[in-house]
């Protein structure tokens, strides 16, 4: 890892830099934005209303996330930020009371040293817009692609909550909730439950990627 420290190599491809830089052009090229998942809660079986997308979960943004969660290359959450800010605008983040990053178990803080949704959001986003009282209530394995939905929601049935104390702030209050990648929605949607409940007037879900 010196020659990232060092500044001068690509964190994708090894190709040399700028020393203010992480990642090349060439590797930024092929990340692939796509439109907003304009999602429509027609079943009832989901707590959340809209969802909003970045980029499509390819090789390049697989490897960034890794590289940002797992291998603690914390300076990525700049590079993360400003590619939201190229498609939503602050404006964008206004229509909301509170913006919810996605919680950690404190095992899996501990063992990550930072929560890498908080993070990001901290890169634009005031401290008064941040809403950081949602916990999640047991250590849950990491979820996969080779789960099933069933296997999904049931390995995260009810683990969030809100603290009791802030409940009361919710109420008729426009909620953005924040991860990495959205997949089938499930973490999100567990998520979204104690804030439905707390009577919430729009949940809305934004995310870096999906996976297609």
């Amino acid at each position: 890892m010196i020659k990232y420290i060092l500044g001068n190599s690509c964190y994708i491809c090894d190709n040399k830099i700028n020393c203010n830089d992480l990642i090349c052009d060439n590797c930024l090229n092929d990340i692939t934005y796509i439109p907003y998942i304009n999602f429509i809660n027609s079943n009832g079986n989901f707590y959340f209303n809209n969802v909003y997308t970045l980029l499509e979960y390819n090789d390049i943004l697989k490897k960034i996330i890794h590289l940002y969660k797992f291998e603690n290359i914390r300076s990525l959450s700049k590079l993360l930020s400003e590619l939201i800010l190229k498609r939503y605008s602050l404006e964008f983040f206004n229509q909301y009371d509170y913006i919810v990053p996605v919680p950690l178990h404190n095992k899996k803080f501990k063992k990550r040293g930072f929560n890498q949704t908080l993070k990001i959001l901290q890169e634009f986003i005031d401290e008064d817009k941040l809403f950081n009282a949602v916990f999640k209530i047991k250590n849950t394995k990491q979820q996969s692609l080779t789960k099933s939905k069933l296997e999904r929601k049931e390995n995260l049935e009810n683990i969030f909550d809100i603290e009791i104390k802030e409940i009361k702030h919710i109420k008729n209050k426009n909620i953005l909730l924040f991860d990495d990648i959205f997949t089938t929605g499930a973490t999100l949607n567990a998520i979204a439950k104690p804030f439905f409940y707390s009577m919430a007037n729009k949940i809305d879900i934004l995310t870096i990627g999906v996976s297609l």
